[in-house]
């Protein structure tokens, strides 16, 4: 068999494991770590199993919206539809790569709907910020820093005492910090780049949140993140 038999026969048994195999490697220079690890957990347990063995001719005759209903049995639609943005982006990579020829027109998502976002009133946040205060530990101060600040628990988590400057009374935002599944179905703590380049930013302090971390700083070295705090405010 000469060389371009070989293309062929390769083309026309490549099996949707190896073409994901392939998309996932192709993505791993331009995405966060933490994303490669979501894409490659949400192969192995969702993907690979229904469509993993199929060849070229299956996967072209497929019908994925079986995929999507038994899905949606067990996930809430939101899960359902990442995962199908997932699968959409591998196939629309074997029909570029391998000509193939799916139409990934007729792949139908569910529709997700959006939760009413419950803020909390004035005297919920003073109730609630009096209790951090007594409270007085390193969960407590991550929730006054996300009442005061608006940051996300993965920034709040990835924060070092370098990055508060009191000087100034602001907060540099430049990494957040996330558990993720592996495919070898344990999990693992990813320090990552902010999500966007708008991620990346300064938050003032208010006076409240200043007073309360500049007491915390004094026992603190600057290289160490927030989960290394021994907190004694007062």
């Amino acid at each position: 068999m000469n060389v371009l038999d070989k293309i062929k026969n390769r083309r026309k048994n490549i099996k949707f494991e190896q073409i994901a195999v392939e998309w996932l490697e192709t993505k791993r220079m331009t995405i966060k770590q933490s994303t490669y690890y979501k894409y490659a957990y949400c192969i192995d347990k969702y993907l690979k199993n229904e469509l993993g063995k199929l060849k070229r001719k299956k996967l072209e005759k497929y019908n994925y919206n079986e995929l999507t209903n038994k899905l949606t049995k067990e996930l809430s639609s939101k899960t359902v539809k990442e995962i199908l943005n997932v699968l959409k982006s591998i196939l629309k990579y074997a029909n570029q790569r391998y000509n193939m020829n799916i139409n990934l027109d007729l792949i139908i998502s569910p529709k997700v709907r959006s939760k009413e976002i419950k803020v909390l009133s004035n005297k919920e946040v003073n109730k609630l910020e009096k209790y951090c205060l007594e409270e007085n530990s390193l969960k407590s101060l991550g929730i006054l820093i996300c009442l005061n600040t608006g940051l996300r628990i993965g920034e709040i988590c990835a924060l070092k005492w370098a990055d508060i400057d009191f000087e100034k009374k602001l907060i540099s935002i430049k990494k957040t910090l996330q558990r993720v599944y592996t495919t070898e179905k344990k999990t693992r703590i990813i320090l990552d780049s902010s999500k966007t380049d708008s991620s990346i930013r300064a938050i003032p302090m208010s006076d409240k949140i200043y007073h309360v971390l500049k007491g915390v700083s004094k026992k603190q070295e600057p290289e160490f993140f927030f989960d290394r705090l021994q907190i004694s405010v007062y």
